[in-house]
Order: C-alpha cells, then sequence, then structure tokens
C-alpha cells in the first residue's frame, strides 16, 4: 500500500510500518493511510507540525500489532473497552519509539510523537477532563484529524464489514462523539461528512 504523494523522508518510516499494521486490527494500515493523507492535505487555518504529526499519522494505532486475540480474553470487565485503549497506545509508544530510534528520526520530534501515541485516545478513556491531556497543538490537531477519518463512509463500512459493529450503534456513536472535536472547522466537517452517509 502506498500513500499518494507521501515525501520521500518519510517513505522509509512507512516502509517499517506497513507490516506492523497488517497485524493489528483488520484496516488498521487503511486507517493509518487515511489520517497521513488528512494531515498531507490539510489546508485549514490549524497550525501544526508536520514533521511530528505524519509519523504519528503512520504509528498511531500500530499498538495493536502486539495485542493477539488470545489477549483479550485477559482484557475483560466494565472498562474492556478503556483497558484495551490503554494497551495499544502504551505498546503503540514502545513500538513507535523502536521504529523512530531505528530509522534515525530527530530525537526531539521523535519524543514528542511517541508522547502523543501513548496518549492519543485518552477523550475514550471516560476521564472528566480528558481535553487537559490535548494540552499541545499538535496534540489537539491529531486528535481531530484521528477522529475526522471515522466520519467516512470507506471508515464505516469496513467497520460493519469487520462484523465488529452494528451500523445503527456506529453512528448513535458517532453522533454524540461529535462533542469530542476540540476544534469548530474540524467538528462542522465530520457533521457534513455524517450528514452524507448513506449505506
Amino acid at each position: 500500500m502506498t500513500i499518494e504523494n507521501l515525501p520521500e523522508k518519510y517513505q522509509t518510516l512507512w516502509a517499517e510500518c506497513l507490516p506492523l499494521l497488517k497485524l493489528g486490527r483488520p484496516g488498521d494500515d487503511e486507517h493509518a493511510a487515511e489520517t497521513v493523507k488528512l494531515v498531507l492535505d490539510y489546508r485549514g487555518r490549524l497550525e501544526f507540525d508536520a514533521d511530528v504529526l505524519i509519523p504519528v499519522a503512520m504509528l498511531h494505532d500500530i499498538g495493536h500489532s502486539a495485542i493477539l486475540p488470545e489477549h483479550f480474553k485477559y482484557i475483560t470487565g466494565q472498562n474492556k473497552l478503556v483497558n484495551g485503549k490503554l494497551v495499544h497506545m502504551l505498546a503503540g509508544a514502545k513500538i513507535a519509539h523502536d521504529l523512530l530510534h531505528k530509522i534515525g528520526y530527530d530525537s526531539e520530534k521523535a519524543k514528542e510523537i511517541v508522547e502523543i501515541i501513548a496518549m492519543h485516545d485518552t477523550d475514550q478513556l471516560k476521564i472528566e477532563d480528558w481535553k487537559s491531556w490535548y494540552e499541545t497543538q499538535n496534540k489537539k490537531v491529531f486528535h481531530d484529524l484521528d477522529a475526522l477519518d471515522r466520519y467516512t463512509e470507506k471508515r464505516l463500512r469496513s467497520m460493519v464489514d469487520s462484523g465488529m459493529y452494528d451500523m445503527d450503534e456506529i453512528l448513535k456513536e458517532l453522533s454524540r462523539l461529535l462533542d469530542n472535536f476540540i476544534f469548530p472547522e474540524v467538528r462542522k466537517k465530520a457533521e457534513e461528512n455524517l450528514n452524507k452517509i448513506s449505506l
């Protein structure tokens, strides 16, 4: 899988990421590629460091590659979803650290990339003050662009086709999650996308 118009300086990292993403949940590789495209194609008013957010987009869900199906029997109870989110963020941070070190990525940028990966789904952990965790501009922008990819027909169809989700449940959850967008311009785009979906 290639990412159209991916600058050459990120291609080595993408080549390292892709095999691991394919070991994760079905569609993680496509989600990573789509999120990279959202960062590359962004033309709005929000400022961010592409040298941080493009690698984050590639790596943020790579922790799912370390969670085998048999591991899920140990992630139990009412906090199963929350615990699964924690595991994939922490495993992903370690994998990202190792890959960035392996390819010799800028150490200061790598530190920030790993930090974002370690907390990127905090809004889904049922923490009352979750927005306080997104204290930098890069964290805030990535949060919204990552979430925006969920609001596409292609992504919804892949979630339903996986058999893990029911369409009515997904649409209800996406409507609820509109309140989690930090920036009004990204929330507006998500609402527009949601209104266009016809499955």
